[in-house]
C-alpha cells in the first residue's frame, strides 16, 4: 500500500510539475511587436515638430516664427529617424526645405553679403543629408562660399560677418558646423581645419569653454571628418569630460541651466557617444541605474516635446537627433541616396503615399511602411514572419489580426508597370533604390496603377473611379499572407483571453487528476 501510494504520488507530482513548467516558459504573445521605447518617444517627438510647421514650411523658433536654426535641426531629426522630409508638408503646401530655401541667403549672410560659416555649415548638414544640390540651393552655392571661408594661415573659417550676435570669427562653434557641414556633403576638410579645433581643445578636453554642446558638436565634427578616430586622444579627452559633467540622473546641462537636465545638451552628446562608437545605454555611461538615453526619454511632454521647462522645437531636434542612435560620424549625401515609394489604398478611394529614404543598400518592405510613419498594427508568428493588420485605423486589432476576412492588407510590388502580389511576406521582401510598394485592404485586390515617379517625383496622377475588382487567375495568395494570416492571429496576438482558458483547462485537468488520487487513496485504505 505504501509503495504503491508514493508511486501514484511521484507521478502525480512529476505531471504537476511539467504542465507548470510548460505554461511558464510559454512565449508571451505580441512581445516581439511591442517597438523599443525610444522609438515611440522619437515618433511622439517628430510628431510635434510637424505640428509646430508654418505655413511656409518652417519649423517656429524662439521668437514664435519660422526659423532657419530650428528648421535645419529639425531637417535632421526627421532624416536620422529615416523619415523623409517630403512628407512633411506645412498647410500651404510647403516643405522644411522649401522654406529653408526661400531663406538660405538671407539666413547665411549679414545685411552686407557676408557669409556666417557655422550657420551655412549647419544649413550644408541639412541639405546634404536631404539630398539636396548642394552647390545649387536657395540660388547659392553653399559648398564654394564655405571653402572660400577657410583661412589657410589659422585653418579657421572664418569671416567678418557681424550681425545681432551672429558672428563668422573664428570659434570652436563656426568651425565645427562648417566641418561637419563639408563631411557630410563629402567635401575633403583640410587637415589645418581639423588641427585648428584639436589645438582648441581645453585641458579638461572640451571645447566652447566647457560647453557640453559645443564639445559634442566638435566630437561628431572631427569624426565625420574621416582622419580622425575615436581612439585619437583628442576624442577620448572629450569622452573623459563627457563622464566627469555626467549627472545622477544620467544627462548633462550646461552650467547656466537651472532644470535637472538638459534635453540639447543631452542629445547631442549621445550622438557624439554614438558617433565615436559606443553605447550610451551600455554600462559605462549608467550612473545610479540610469543612463543618457533613459535620461532624455524621461523629458518628454505629452504633447511630445521633449526638454525641460521651456520645451520647444529647438530641443526636440537636439533630443531626436541623439536618441535615433544613428552617428553622423562618417555619413555624407548617400543618406538619402537611396529611395522607395510606398501607397497605401485603404479602400475608400483615397491613397496615402510616402517616398521614404534610406541609407541601407536594401531594407525590407516591412521597413518601408514602419518608416513612412503611418500608424500600424501588427502580428507575428516567429515561424511565419509578420503579418499587418491595420493601417492608420482601416483594419483588426493585432489581438484578432484577421477578423475581416475576406477583407486584409494585401502586399504588392510594382513590377513592370504593374501590379505583383508578393509571393512573399512584406518583412522577407527586398526593397532597392527606385522601388515601389503598395498596400491595399480588400479582398486581395490589385490597388489603382501608380508610380515611383508619381509618388517620389510630383508626377501628378489621377485615381481612377473603378479598379480592378479581381486577383488575376495566376496569383495565389502566398502562406505569408492571406493563408498565413489565421496562424499569424493564433501564435503572436496578445490573446490574453485565449491564454487565460488555456490555464483554466489546465488548472481543471490538475484538479481531476488530484480528486481521482484521493478517491483512489481512500477506496485502498478501506479495503
Amino acid at each position: 500500500m505504501n509503495r504503491k501510494f508514493y508511486v501514484l504520488l511521484s507521478i502525480l507530482c512529476g505531471l504537476t510539475l511539467v504542465i507548470s513548467l510548460s505554461l511558464l516558459i510559454q512565449p508571451s504573445p505580441g512581445l516581439a511587436n511591442t517597438p523599443p521605447p525610444e522609438l515611440q518617444i522619437i515618433n511622439d517627438g517628430l510628431g510635434y515638430l510637424q505640428s509646430q510647421q508654418a505655413a511656409d514650411g518652417g519649423i517656429l523658433g524662439f521668437s514664435g516664427s519660422s526659423d532657419s536654426d530650428t528648421t535645419s535641426r529639425s531637417v535632421l531629426a526627421f532624416l536620422l529617424s529615416g523619415q523623409p522630409v517630403t512628407g512633411v508638408i506645412s498647410t500651404d503646401g510647403n516643405t522644411m526645405l522649401d522654406y529653408l530655401a526661400t531663406q538660405a541667403i538671407s539666413f547665411t549672410h549679414d545685411t552686407t553679403g557676408t557669409l556666417f560659416p557655422g550657420r551655412a555649415g549647419l544649413l550644408l548638414s541639412a541639405v546634404a543629408l536631404a539630398g539636396e544640390n548642394t552647390v545649387d540651393f536657395g540660388n547659392m552655392n553653399l559648398v564654394t562660399e564655405l571653402v572660400a571661408s577657410f583661412q589657410t594661415d589659422s585653418g579657421a573659417y572664418s569671416t567678418t560677418a557681424q550681425q545681432g550676435f551672429s558672428s563668422g570669427q573664428a570659434s570652436d562653434l563656426n568651425q565645427a558646423w562648417a566641418v561637419l557641414g563639408l563631411s557630410l556633403a563629402g567635401e575633403s576638410v583640410p587637415v589645418e581645419a581639423n588641427q585648428y579645433l584639436i589645438l582648441s581643445q581645453a585641458e579638461d578636453g572640451s571645447w566652447g569653454f566647457s560647453d557640453p554642446d559645443t564639445t559634442a558638436l566638435v566630437v561628431t565634427s572631427l569624426l565625420a571628418s574621416q582622419p580622425i578616430y575615436s581612439q585619437d586622444q583628442t576624442i577620448q579627452n572629450a569622452l573623459n569630460f563627457f563622464h566627469a559633467t555626467q549627472l545622477p540622473s544620467g544627462g548633462w546641462k550646461p552650467s547656466w541651466d537651472t532644470d535637472p537636465i538638459n534635453a540639447d545638451s543631452t542629445g547631442w552628446i549621445i550622438q557624439a557617444i554614438v558617433s565615436a562608437g559606443e553605447d550610451p545605454a551600455g554600462v559605462s555611461w549608467t550612473i545610479d541605474q540610469a543612463n543618457p538615453v533613459q535620461a532624455l526619454m524621461s523629458l518628454q511632454k505629452p504633447d511630445g516635446s521633449i526638454g525641460g521647462t521651456y520645451a520647444n522645437p529647438y530641443s526636440t531636434a537636439d533630443a531626436i537627433i541623439g536618441l535615433t542612435g544613428v552617428s553622423l560620424s562618417g555619413i555624407n549625401s548617400s543618406l538619402t541616396n537611396h529611395q522607395a515609394g510606398l501607397a497605401v489604398f485603404p479602400g475608400d478611394g483615397n491613397v496615402y503615399t510616402a517616398c521614404v529614404s534610406f541609407t541601407e543598400d536594401i531594407i525590407t518592405g516591412f521597413d518601408l511602411l514602419q518608416r513612412s510613419g503611418l500608424k500600424i498594427e501588427t502580428a507575428t508568428n516567429p515561424s511565419q514572419g509578420t503579418a499587418v493588420c491595420s493601417i492608420e485605423g482601416v483594419g483588426c486589432q493585432s489581438n484578432d489580426c484577421f477578423c475581416n476576412m475576406p477583407d486584409y492588407w494585401s502586399f504588392w510590388q510594382y513590377i513592370d508597370a504593374e501590379w505583383a502580389y508578393s509571393a512573399v511576406g512584406s518583412d522577407q521582401s527586398p526593397v532597392i533604390d527606385g522601388d515601389v510598394n503598395a498596400w491595399s485592404w480588400g479582398a486581395g485586390d490589385p490597388p489603382a496603377m501608380i508610380s515611383y515617379q508619381n509618388i517620389c517625383e510630383g508626377v501628378p496622377f489621377v485615381l481612377p473611379t473603378t479598379i480592378p475588382t479581381s486577383v488575376p487567375a495566376t496569383v495565389t495568395p502566398p502562406p505569408t499572407q492571406a493563408a498565413q494570416a489565421t496562424q499569424a492571429t493564433t501564435t503572436s496576438q496578445p490573446a490574453e483571453p485565449e491564454n487565460s482558458i488555456s490555464s483554466y483547462l489546465v488548472y481543471g485537468a490538475i484538479i481531476l487528476v488530484l480528486a481521482f488520487f484521493v478517491y483512489y487513496l481512500i477506496r485502498s485504505r478501506r479495503k
